[in-house]
């Protein structure tokens, strides 16, 4: 990063820290002197601004959630500043403000997260976007880039949709660059370097041009893995497709603590609703339960609560209808967390029998059991929770991509839509249905 650009992260730091300070004065009374204050706001100031210069963060990614950029910046800074503090306290028997730290955290992070997002949106619009190859996946991210763009270089023109430019065959590259000057090229072409000379992308590149492949364009704009790109080798040979085992040691510990307060939360609500099935139900168990697929295959019994009659009409009765309309339906799942069968953010749990089959017919299907299922997750929120063929190959595109990239962050995500209302979830290149739970 240019130095221009650590200044003006500096003054904004410094800006929320001397913002707080302000505030802390005119409502707080100090307990520190004049030059304790402004001791403990400058130090506060570069343990912050140095631990956000550490995560670096990219503020060219417009996908993220504005609130999930708030967050890490707060959390980060935040945290390291109270470390910092702790440990002065007690080696220097200085005292610190921790409300006072925090407030500025608090402030800082808001106006780092509004100049990234400015400058994100502001990035955005300036793209102008050269694609090289073309066929079904191209098009699209064609539609999805929704930035102004350049043209075609293809082989020939047959598959370009009308509306499109197409400006010459992989010869006419390096022509393209010189008139038109993108700031991005992608490229879609099998074997590219028999048409391409390498040296061409590489100059571009170092110029300054992104230059990326369609699939990995494919995954930024639709938060999603390409499966109709993956190859051999990528299943083989990558771990990338397979889950972080520091990350899966992580998400136990917090996945299996908040289970469990939410289980003793909830156990007078679940109790209540283990009453009303089993009296306005009809005959039959209150929880029903099947053999799901687990982490590394490991065979489960997924419980919920009984939704339907047993009298062989597999009619939903009128307290499933309510509690699967209140989404109250998979609440037994808890138990299955406790256990460490699921974790509250994962891959839908899907019957063991589905499972096997899909994995014949889709051999990265397998590396959804890298991680253990969840009661809701990245896909759920996404697409339709349906057992066809079709739904399954457009969700575990899903499945990958939160097996790629699942972290903390994105399990608290999903986590905080979960608990919103159902709703249709409009992101910023597609529209699809929130589904909550785990269907089977």
């Amino acid at each position: 990063m240019r130095t221009p650009e650590k200044i003006v992260k500096l003054s904004l730091i410094s800006a929320g820290f001397l913002a707080a300070l302000l505030v802390y004065t005119l409502f707080f009374q100090p307990g520190l002197g004049p030059l304790g204050m402004l001791a403990a706001t400058g130090t506060s100031i570069l343990a912050f601004w140095i631990s956000i210069e550490i995560k670096n963060t990219d503020e060219t990614d417009t996908s993220t959630s504005w609130w999930i950029v708030f967050i890490e910046q707060f959390c980060l800074g935040t945290g390291v500043n109270l470390l910092l503090h702790s440990v002065l306290t007690y080696a220097l028997y200085i005292r610190r403000t921790p409300l006072l730290i925090s407030l500025g955290g608090l402030f800082a992070a808001a106006l780092l997260t509004f100049r990234i997002r400015w400058r994100a949106q502001r990035g955005a619009a300036q793209k102008r976007f050269l694609l090289v190859g073309f066929d079904p996946i191209m098009e699209k991210v064609r539609k999805a880039i929704r930035q102004p763009l350049i043209g075609v270089i293809a082989r020939d023109d047959t598959a370009i949709p009308a509306g499109v430019r197409y400006l010459g065959n992989y010869s006419a590259l390096e022509e393209a660059l010189k008139t038109h000057r993108p700031t991005n090229i992608v490229v879609d072409v099998k074997e590219w370097s028999r048409y391409i000379r390498p040296s061409v992308l590489l100059n571009s590149r170092l110029s300054g041009v992104d230059v990326e492949g369609s699939p990995a364009l494919y995954e930024k704009l639709f938060n999603r893995v390409c499966c109709e790109r993956l190859r051999p080798g990528d299943l083989l040979l990558s771990s990338a497709l397979r889950g972080d085992s520091r990350t899966i040691a992580v998400q136990s510990v917090y996945t299996n603590l908040i289970g469990l307060a939410l289980l003793l939360l909830l156990s007078p609500l679940i109790l209540l609703i283990a009453i009303a099935v089993s009296v306005f139900s009809g005959p039959g168990p209150v929880f029903e339960s099947f053999e799901c697929a687990g982490f590394q295959y490991i065979p489960f019994r997924l419980l919920r609560f009984r939704t339907t009659r047993r009298d062989g009409t597999a009619q939903v009765t009128r307290v499933g209808a309510w509690i699967t309309r209140l989404r109250l339906a998979n609440l037994p799942q808890l138990v299955n967390v406790v256990r460490g069968d699921m974790a509250l953010v994962g891959p839908r749990p899907v019957r063991s029998q589905f499972a096997h089959y899909l994995t014949e017919l889709m051999p990265f299907y397998s590396h959804r059991f890298s991680v253990k299922p969840g009661i809701t997750g990245w896909a759920q929120m996404h697409v339709r929770g349906e057992n066809r063929v079709p739904e399954e190959s457009r969700q575990i595109e899903y499945d990958l991509f939160y097996v790629k990239e699942g972290s903390l962050w994105v399990d608290i995500e999903i986590m905080l839509e979960s608990m919103g209302p159902a709703r249709t979830r409009k992101s910023k290149y597609e529209a699809s249905t929130v589904i909550h739970g785990a269907g089977v």
